[in-house]
């Protein structure tokens, strides 16, 4: 009877022990699956992220190079904008050419006069513009008597003027040969009527337009500055 007790007490002492090995088990396999979310889930939060809005499309960052590398940042620094050209006196106008004929801008038959500023230079052309509005704001009527005129029919003007002056010297005190013309340079405009004219001559070289000649009251050049300089007798002084 003895030995019957004692081994039903080794039996149950055999059965707590498995189930505590296998509560042990269990708790280390727990703890272990525990530690290992716990150290996935910190390294997710602590992966780094690109900022908002980088790569293409986006707001500031650097964009992804192929393969996913990041592209390191680009140390070329944009270049400054190109300043704006500038008048030889510094006034801010646009520049003019004075030095050559520049080609016409449009096709047109090379022995007549042409209307209004056609195929004068673009700075020449909007100082005109311009200054022509100015006047008519001030209740005057400016027109154009005469702009651009092609070197062909320049030449026209100079023989004629040479023969009713008698002399290249006296026809050039009213009328240039085209390599020396501004008309045909294309900065050049003669105005009308007399009242616009005088409102121009007080009043152009806000926008570069200068009268150039004391015996031309007509005759306005557009030099780009606001500092006209003296006049000049006439057009071959």
């Amino acid at each position: 009877m003895r030995e019957s007790s004692s081994a039903h007490v080794s039996a149950g002492r055999r059965r707590r022990q498995r189930l505590r090995r296998t509560l042990t088990v269990l708790l280390g396999a727990a703890v272990v699956t525990g530690l290992v979310g716990f150290a996935v889930h910190r390294a997710g939060d602590e992966k780094p992220t690109a900022a908002v809005g980088s790569g293409p499309g986006g707001v500031g960052g650097a964009a992804a190079a192929p393969g996913g590398a990041e592209a390191a940042p680009s140390t070329q620094e944009t270049p400054p904008p190109e300043e704006a050209p500038r008048s030889p006196a510094g006034d801010g106008l646009p520049p003019v050419v004075t030095d050559r004929i520049p080609a016409p801008t449009s096709s047109i038959a090379l022995s007549a006069s042409v209307p209004g500023t056609t195929n004068m230079q673009e700075s020449a052309a909007a100082a005109v513009a311009s200054a022509f509005a100015a006047a008519r704001r001030a209740g005057e009527q400016p027109g154009i008597k005469s702009a651009w005129r092609s070197a062909e029919w320049q030449q026209v003007l100079f023989d004629r003027a040479v023969a009713t002056y008698g002399s290249t010297a006296e026809a050039t005190k009213w009328v240039l040969p085209p390599g020396d013309s501004a008309h045909v340079k294309g900065y050049a405009v003669d105005v009308s009527p007399r009242p616009a004219a005088r409102w121009l001559e007080a009043h152009g070289a806000a926008y570069g337009l200068c009268r150039t000649y004391d015996n031309e009251w007509w005759h306005f050049e557009y030099l780009a500055t606001t500092s006209c300089p003296p006049r000049k007798p006439t057009a071959g002084s």
